[in-house]
């Protein structure tokens, strides 16, 4: 079956009730209507129109009248066009297989008692079966459409004091977040409306399948997921972004996590209906604004999104937005790993990165130089385990009176007392995410 578009396709005592003395009419799903797919609302009123040229139904007030205001096609139950007379659907299942429009209900007093806006959400992109869902007010619950895919369906943004007591007519957002696909969000504002009304509002949504999540919604509790975290502030947090101090409302806490895991852990949370806050405030997750996208393997938050402790390989492909909408990058980091074999693991190791030469000191002279990391720590320590990740501000470093920006030699000196001998490595810190230094030293069998 399809959505019924001819009056044709309506049959009394089939598809369509008439009751005149309760001044109601049911849609069934029997015979060509099918709930899903429904009837349009010029099906339906052309039916009446066909119906009451006969005198079966002339003894009684017409329906629904329709009126063209500003382009907008406004359908009104319980009005015919002269007189009110309180017809109307005889219950919400009849409401929800109405398509392609909005419209009024009048009581036979003149009082306008619902309105709903027919919300038609062209979508594509999507997954079948995908649920979209709405809000009514800014901050409100989520709810889901009637049926799931593209919605068309006539939702009440009106009511008086016996039909739900609210006026809900100026805010109207629709989402789909679906596992594995993109997600997208549209709100009045994005097709110049300021309110909705008895007529149809089109918001269209797209989606795509989304290459960066990593997991199935199963392993979001193991690490490092666990412990990827969102919190939200009512105050400026201001955040150290290279050589200035910015602010931002919501911070993310990577974990050390890899952009596309922190991306897969927050789009997780944007697909609960709980709380997603870590602080002391209630966000539901399903209608949290976007947090963060990828433009190709650049990850970039929204508007005042900031991002702790980001993975030392990947901070160079972050973009954090900051609360008045700057974009703000770190400067260039280098990152790398120490690798060292078996027999310098362990306690009592030892390893020391050194400038191999250096304006105030160069490795071999006792000014030598310690390279530090780009948190200002000295790259030394313990070798517990390898490889040994570290990080290095290429372009702010200028340690001893290094130049910043350049390639920087250096020295590994490492060894463990009583087994394994000392050994010294040498290497370029240059403009890379993967750069390499091999520490291989010998079993020491003479140390006592």
């Amino acid at each position: 079956m399809a959505k019924i578009t001819s009056r044709s396709q309506l049959n009394v005592g089939v598809e369509l009730t008439v009751d005149e003395s309760a001044k109601t009419f049911t849609l069934n799903v029997a015979g060509n209507l099918v709930a899903k797919d429904g009837v349009t609302l010029q099906a339906l009123y052309s039916k009446f129109v066909d119906l009451w040229s006969t005198a079966t139904y002339q003894d009684s007030p017409f329906p629904v009248y329709f009126t063209i205001n500003s382009l907008k096609l406004e359908y009104q139950f319980g009005f015919d066009g002269s007189t009110y007379n309180g017809w109307k659907p005889a219950n919400d299942a009849t409401r929800q297989m109405i398509r392609d429009a909005g419209w009024s209900e009048y009581s036979a007093a003149g009082v306008l008692n619902r309105q709903y806006v027919g919300m038609v959400v062209p979508a594509t992109g999507f997954p079948a079966g995908t649920q979209f869902y709405y809000q009514k007010t800014s901050g409100g619950a989520a709810t889901n459409f009637t049926f799931t895919d593209a919605p068309n369906e006539g939702i009440q943004v009106y009511g008086d004091a016996t039909n739900g007591n609210f006026d809900n007519r100026t805010f109207f957002k629709v989402y789909a977040r679906e596992y594995n696909y993109t997600y997208d969000a549209k709100d009045l504002s994005s097709v110049s409306l300021s309110a909705t009304g008895p007529y149809v509002v089109q918001l269209s949504l797209s989606s795509n399948l989304d290459s960066k999540i990593q997991v199935a919604d199963g392993s979001i509790s193991g690490a490092p997921y666990s412990s990827v975290s969102v919190e939200y502030f009512g105050t400026d947090q201001n955040k150290t972004i290279g050589g200035g101090s910015y602010p931002f409302r919501v911070v993310i806490e990577g974990a050390g996590a890899t952009l596309e895991q922190i991306y897969t852990k927050i789009q997780y949370l944007l697909r609960q209906s709980g709380d997603i806050d870590s602080g002391a405030g209630t966000i539901a997750g399903k209608t949290a604004d976007a947090l963060c996208y990828f433009v190709g393997d650049t990850l970039y938050t929204t508007s005042g999104v900031f991002i702790n402790n980001i993975a030392p390989a990947d901070v160079n492909r972050v973009v954090l937005t900051d609360k008045n909408g700057v974009q703000r990058t770190y400067p260039y980091v280098a990152a790398g790993n120490i690798l060292a074999n078996a027999s310098l693991l362990g306690a009592g190791s030892y390893y020391r990165l050194y400038y191999t030469t250096n304006p105030a000191g160069n490795w071999g002279t006792a000014a030598a130089v310690t390279v530090k990391d780009n948190a200002g720590i000295d790259i030394a320590g313990v070798i517990s385990s390898s490889p040994i990740a570290f990080t290095f501000d290429y372009d702010g470093n200028v340690q001893g009176g290094r130049t910043a920006g350049t390639d920087a030699a250096v020295t590994l000196v490492a060894g463990k007392p009583g087994t394994a001998k000392p050994v010294v490595a040498t290497g370029i810190l240059t403009r890379s995410k993967a750069i390499s230094l091999s520490l291989v030293a010998e079993s020491d069998k003479v140390y006592a």
